[in-house]
C-alpha cells in the first residue's frame, strides 16, 4: 500500500470516527475555549485569533482520546520587546505551558518552518495541552509530543515530504535519543527533529491506526511508563518504530544514491543521446518521405497538364 493511500485510510479513519459519534445521537463535545490577551499593538492580532474555528480542534481532541475540552486555554500574545520574547530563541514562535493551561505566541516570529501561520502555530500548542491532559500530565517525550502535535494541526504537505527527503539523502539514521536531543539545540537541529518526528509519529498511526495515539496517552496517564505504554498499545519498543521508519525508506534511498552515481549517470546520459539520434533520425526519414511524396505529387499533376494539353 503506498503511503499517500495510507494518509488517506488515515484521514478517512478519524472522519469516519468522527461521523459515527455524531449519528449515534451523542452530542459533540463543546469546543475549546481560548482567552486570548494581548498589549494594543497587537491587538488586530489578537482579533483574529479570537476568530479562529475552534471547531477544527475535534479533531486534535479525537486523536489525542481527549474527551473534555477542559478549562479555557489562556493564549497570550507577546511582542518582540517583551522580556519573555528576549529570554526565548529567536526561532520559537511560541511554547505551551500546559500544567497551567497557557500558550505565549510570539507574532513576529510566524512564518517559517515549522511556523508557516498563526493559526497553525496556536493550534500546534493547543495539541499539546490536549497531550498533556490526555496522558493526565505523565511525562510524554519531546520528539512525540512535537510529532503528534505536528500531525494533528497539519497534513503532511509538500514542505514537509521535501524536508523529510532532504533528510533522507544527507542526514544520517537518528535513534529516538538522538532525536530527541535534537530539540536543545540549534536552529537548524531543532528544524530536523521537527521533521523527523512528525515523520515518525505519522508512521506509527498509519501502521497501527489513528487510535493508537489514544491509547498510548491513556495508559500514560495511567501510571505507565512512555516506553511500556507504547509497546503495550502497538507490541513494538521504541527503539523498533524508529528502525522500520529508517528500513522503510532506505529502498528509496538506495535508488536515489544509484541515480547520483557517475555510472548511473554516464548510462542515462547515453541513453539520452541516443534517443536523441534516433529521434534525428527519424525526422530525417519523415522529411525526406515527405519530399519524395512532394515529387510525386508535382510529376502527376505535370502529366495530368500534359495530358490535358495533348486532349487540347
Amino acid at each position: 500500500m503506498s503511503r499517500r493511500r495510507r494518509s488517506i485510510l488515515l484521514v478517512s479513519a478519524l472522519i469516519v470516527t468522527c461521523g459515527a459519534a455524531t449519528s449515534t445521537g451523542a452530542q459533540s463535545p463543546a469546543t475549546i475555549e481560548l482567552v486570548v490577551e494581548a498589549p494594543s499593538e497587537l491587538a488586530s492580532i489578537a482579533s483574529q485569533v479570537r476568530d479562529f474555528d475552534t471547531d477544527r480542534l475535534f479533531s486534535v481532541m479525537m486523536l489525542t482520546g481527549t474527551q473534555d475540552p477542559g478549562p479555557p486555554i489562556r493564549t497570550v500574545l507577546m511582542p518582540e520587546r517583551s522580556a519573555t520574547a528576549r529570554d526565548t530563541p529567536a526561532w520559537v514562535a511560541g511554547f505551551a505551558d500546559s500544567e497551567n493551561d497557557l500558550l505565549v505566541l510570539f507574532p513576529d516570529r510566524i512564518g517559517s518552518y515549522p511556523y508557516g501561520t498563526l493559526e497553525s502555530v496556536v493550534y500546534h500548542e493547543v495539541a499539546h495541552v490536549l497531550i498533556s491532559r490526555a496522558a493526565s500530565g505523565g511525562r510524554v517525550p519531546r520528539w512525540f509530543n512535537e510529532g503528534l502535535a505536528s500531525a494533528a494541526e497539519r497534513s503532511w504537505d509538500l514542505e514537509d515530504r521535501s524536508r523529510f527527503t532532504w533528510e533522507l539523502l544527507v542526514g544520517r539514521a537518528l535513534t529516538a535519543t538522538q532525536l530527541e536531543a535534537l530539540f536543545g539545540q540549534g536552529r537548524q537541529e531543532v528544524a530536523r527533529g521537527y521533521v523527523v518526528s512528525e515523520a515518525l509519529v505519522r508512521d506509527i498511526l498509519q501502521r497501527h491506526g489513528p487510535s493508537t495515539a489514544a491509547h498510548l496517552l491513556r495508559r500514560i496517564g495511567d501510571g505507565a511508563s512512555f516506553e511500556a505504554a507504547l509497546y503495550a498499545t502497538t507490541g513494538l519498543t521504541v527503539s523498533e518504530h524508529v528502525a522500520m521508519l529508517w528500513e522503510r525508506h532506505a529502498v528509496w534511498k538506495r535508488w536515489v544514491a544509484f541515480a547520483g552515481h557517475p555510472f548511473a549517470l554516464w548510462s542515462f546520459a547515453t541513453c539520452l543521446a541516443l534517443i536523441a539520434i534516433w529521434r534525428h533520425r527519424r525526422r530525417r526519414f519523415e522529411r525526406r518521405h515527405r519530399w519524395e511524396m512532394e515529387e510525386r505529387a508535382e510529376d502527376q499533376a505535370w502529366e495530368e497538364h500534359r495530358r490535358r494539353s495533348r486532349v487540347h
